[in-house]
């Protein structure tokens, strides 16, 4: 029995969920993240990156 049906979970659901590109504010690498984040750990130097820090230095 292989019956198809949509995905359940956090990929689905009636989440609005937008990547945003930002600059680290420590080294300057370009970072993605996604708006449901609340902060990432930018992979070049370590820093811990806020959502209202990338949300401030938009690409």
């Amino acid at each position: 029995m292989n019956e198809e049906r949509p995905l359940k979970g956090c990929a689905v659901e009636g989440r609005n969920v937008s990547p945003i590109t930002c600059r680290c504010p420590g080294c300057g690498e370009e970072l993605e993240m996604f708006s449901d984040d609340s902060k990432i750990t930018c992979p070049k130097c370590g820093r811990e990156v806020t959502i209202e820090e990338c949300r401030a230095n938009r690409i």
